[in-house]
């Protein structure tokens, strides 16, 4: 295999690697897959596959997921008010299972990163942390990214891992779902943390507008209450949340931002922040004594300003991306023709390495999964990830993807 390619997998349900044993899910992540590089999520916010229907490689009805996959170690978090909780799920909480499957990744060549994600368990306890929406109202189990109490916890996630975990990287996939701006639809997994699939008001999409985000703006001088007044405006006019959502072209969203022109102010406020954090988190892991590897977990470059970011600034702070192609609640998923397209974008505004999300769940041909691995590849891709879990992945379908990408 050519030893430049990256064929990776990602797991929150750790409960998988009880049912096969880690060194026998391993190998079949390996002979199934090409799997050689596995992202093992740190922690996570209460996730179930219940409503990904029945698992695909198992006899067991269903996993969940809640809290640090990783021993807590509280001690590295007492600059923050966000503390470590161990994971609650039966038999995963009596063992480490971040570590024991580092160690056997190391033993068979597989390279293993963090995946950090911006979920929090017990995440009930920071209502004064939450994000708030242009009419004041919290948004629901989110916090906000600017938070001095949100920032030092990922400044002491890294240190924890670092002191404590013999990894190769760190990925972090802070913008999932939680940094939507203008949306009213819920994408998969926060429609499924919450359990509605839309927010009961448009104004709910319009973040941030917590105290600090709302200080650090007027020191800045924008105008706020004029920001505010724009937005709503944009709700009156029809154009927040649906036409967002939806918003594909350039003339679509020139005329949205002709008749807004608040929107832009903050989106460029807010994307600042975002850059910010990333910037920070970067430097802080390659400060390290060790040669960390960062990878960024993102949307694609087409559509990063409805998530509060500009992809040709992240990605100055990692060492690869991987463009979530395969996560488009609002709209039908991208063709292969369009995943293609994407990875040649995302390779002329970052420079980076790609690796695409693949979709490899049970609702996927293997026709499809084949064209879009193929059109990544013939557009200057280095490899993929097999999304979304590894527990949800048929093996059938992770080796459609492999048999793809070893052509390469």
């Amino acid at each position: 295999m050519n030893k430049s390619l990256v064929i990776g997998t990602q797991s929150f349900y750790f409960s998988q690697f009880i049912h096969e044993g880690i060194d026998n899910a391993l190998k079949n992540m390996v002979e199934k897959g090409g799997i050689n590089t596995l992202l093992l999520a740190s922690h996570i916010d209460y996730q179930s596959t219940e409503t990904w229907g029945p698992l695909p490689n198992s006899t067991d009805e269903n996993y969940e997921s809640y809290g640090f996959n990783c021993e807590p170690c509280p001690e590295f978090y007492e600059k923050t008010i966000i503390k470590p909780v161990k994971t609650t799920i039966p038999i995963l909480h009596e063992r480490d299972l971040f570590r024991e499957v580092m160690d056997a990744c190391k033993k068979i060549d597989v390279q293993v990163y963090a995946l950090i994600v911006h979920r929090f368990p017990d995440v009930d306890r920071y209502p004064t942390l939450n994000m708030k929406t242009v009419n004041g109202q919290s948004v629901p189990k989110t916090l906000c990214h600017n938070q001095p109490d949100v920032i030092r916890f990922y400044d002491s996630l890294i240190d924890h891992l670092d002191t404590k975990y013999a990894l190769d990287g760190f990925c972090f996939a802070l913008l999932d779902h939680y940094s939507l701006f203008g949306f009213q639809s819920l994408t998969d997994e926060l429609a499924d943390t919450l359990g509605i699939p839309s927010f009961s008001n448009p104004e709910m999409g319009l973040s941030c507008f917590c105290n600090v985000c709302v200080v650090e703006a007027e020191s800045n001088g924008i105008d706020v209450n004029k920001v505010k007044g724009g937005l709503l405006e944009g709700i009156k006019l029809g154009f927040i949340p649906h036409k967002v959502e939806k918003m594909k072209t350039a003339d679509e969203a020139i005329r949205f931002l002709l008749s807004v022109p608040e929107y832009l102010d903050w989106l460029r406020f807010r994307s600042s922040i975002m850059t910010r954090l990333h910037k920070r988190l970067y430097e802080r892991v390659k400060s390290k004594q060790r040669d960390y590897k960062i990878g960024l977990d993102i949307y694609g470059a087409n559509d990063d300003w409805k998530y509060q970011t500009q992809f040709a600034e992240l990605s100055k702070f990692c060492d690869w991306i991987k463009p979530m192609f395969y996560s488009c609640t609002y709209d039908a998923p991208l063709s292969p023709k369009e995943i293609g397209e994407g990875v040649k974008l995302a390779k002329e505004l970052s420079g980076k390495p790609i690796y695409p999300g693949i979709n490899c769940l049970p609702t996927e041909s293997e026709d499809k999964i084949r064209s879009a691995v193929q059109c990544a590849m013939e557009n200057g891709a280095e490899g993929a990830i097999l999304s979304w879990d590894y527990c949800l992945t048929p093996f059938k379908n992770m080796l459609t993807a492999k048999t793809e990408l070893l052509k390469n």
